[in-house]
């Protein structure tokens, strides 16, 4: 059909342009439209020379963030709307905008809803209704997001993240799209301008594997297969260096070693996706004879702090970026909830949490992950109350971004901490809340003005002083 001809050219232009290492980026760093290069017979050789599993860019990353917690430097999200009536309108817009087409109408709706970060959504919005439009109104979607991120309304991490989330949902989406899975790796497309291409080596096997069961065999075919057949290798010899060294030996230096041995960068995500799967694991395993000194629980806890541990060091010898580590986490959350929703059990819940707890205490992952994905809604309601009692879990780095995150939740925050001082009379208690919140000094004024009128309200001035 045409839309699968469609894809077929994208593809043909994303193998195209599998050489090039960098893409033509405007002032902010964001990708333009480029016109496709044709990839003929005399270029083969030279273009298959430099595999997908060489690129690497700091434009995958889903969160833009160089701070392990939030701090008093960063301000709540101020936002006009409740994220949920904010979710509930960009998806009207979306509709108006695939009716009109009209770029520049759409950019003023979007700036006038005073909701910048929750633009995530409003990516994820757009992507989606764009793969339910035919094929020529299906496109009026990338200029659009390029004028928002020119406009600076949608930043590169936004766009990553509102990816992420139909990439997590690819399956769920293919019974209402069957060509889904097609166009959203043709999005990555250099004809199309719109994302980093080295995200097409940070895609789920599963993806590309379905793409290239659809297209005939032609260049586009054969270079997803080559791509596949690597990337399988890959994961294979992944497979056994982790039970040789990080689980029979209890050292990471071996892992490394064949990591920087192996370089190929951009499937390090599937170092944390292998690491944290194999943590789950309550067996004893015959080659490793300390983990018979366990039960089952016990295991997959010692297992879970090697892992981590391991994490930790990869990415102190720059072996895992943060890329890797936030896309490698993404893909557990929506590996482990598929699982628990097909097998209806929950056993892997708790372990599942205390992997994203530990990452964040050990500072691996950023506390806005948490939040971000929760927001999103990455690995469907189970993911989201994972994440969530993550964020319960690690206050010290979470209390000022969990719930909705945003001004809203910070001044209930404080009302809550207020209401349960008063209750308590603890100054303990109160001063770790007011730690774990990191309060700007504004905040902290705002805080004690509070403090004092409820004292005032109750009649219990000397307990709030």
């Amino acid at each position: 059909s045409s839309q699968k001809a469609q894809t077929g050219a994208a593809l043909a232009a994303l193998g195209a342009t599998m050489a090039t290492k960098t893409a033509c980026f405007s002032d902010h760093g964001f990708p333009r439209p480029s016109p496709a290069q044709p990839l003929d017979e005399a270029d083969l050789d030279s273009e298959m020379g430099l595999s997908f599993a060489r690129q690497i860019s700091p434009n995958c990353r889903l969160v833009d963030c160089k701070v392990p917690s939030p701090t008093c430097a960063d301000a709540p999200d101020d936002t006009r709307l409740e994220f949920k009536d904010f979710k509930k309108r960009a998806q009207s817009l979306a509709s108006e905008f695939f009716c009109s087409q009209d770029v520049e109408g759409m950019v003023a709706s979007v700036k006038g809803l005073g909701c910048l970060p929750f633009h995530d959504e409003l990516a994820a919005s757009l992507l989606r209704a764009s793969l339910d439009q035919k094929d020529v109104t299906r496109q009026a979607v990338i200029p659009l997001l390029i004028a928002l991120h020119e406009e600076e309304l949608m930043s590169t991490a936004q766009l990553a993240r509102g990816f992420e989330k139909l990439v997590l949902s690819w399956e769920d989406l293919q019974l209402d799209v069957p060509g889904a899975p097609g166009l959203l790796v043709s999005l990555l497309s250099s004809r199309v301008g719109l994302f980093d291409k080295s995200l097409f080596a940070r895609l789920p096997e599963d993806l590309p594997s379905r793409v290239s069961c659809d297209l005939p065999t032609n260049l586009a075919q054969r270079t997803i297969q080559t791509h596949l057949e690597e990337l399988r290798a890959f994961k294979t010899e992944l497979h056994c260096k982790i039970q040789e060294h990080l689980l029979r030996m209890g050292t990471a230096d071996g892992l490394a070693a064949w990591l920087r041995e192996e370089c190929k960068p951009a499937f390090h995500h599937e170092v944390v996706v292998a690491a944290c799967l194999c943590s789950f694991d309550g067996k004893p395993s015959p080659d490793a004879y300390w983990t018979s000194c366990f039960d089952s629980g016990d295991l997959r806890s010692e297992k879970c702090r090697m892992v981590l541990d391991a994490l930790v060091q990869l990415a102190s010898e720059h072996l895992l970026s943060e890329t890797d580590i936030q896309i490698g986490f993404s893909r557990v959350l929506g590996i482990v909830t598929t699982e628990m929703e097909a097998t209806e059990t929950r056993s892997d819940f708790p372990h599942l949490v205390a992997l994203l707890r530990g990452a964040v205490e050990k500072e691996l992952l950023a506390a806005q992950f948490l939040k971000l994905a929760r927001r999103l809604g990455y690995g469907g309601p189970l993911g989201m109350q994972a994440l969530r009692w993550a964020q319960r879990q690690t206050p010290l780095h979470s209390r000022r971004v969990w719930g909705s995150g945003d001004l809203r939740q910070m001044r209930a925050e404080m009302h809550d901490t207020i209401e349960e001082y008063f209750d308590s009379h603890s100054t303990e208690e109160l001063a770790q809340v007011i730690e774990e919140l990191h309060l700007s000094s504004k905040e902290q004024v705002t805080f004690l003005r509070k403090l004092l009128v409820a004292g005032m309200e109750r009649g219990t001035q000397q307990v709030a002083l």
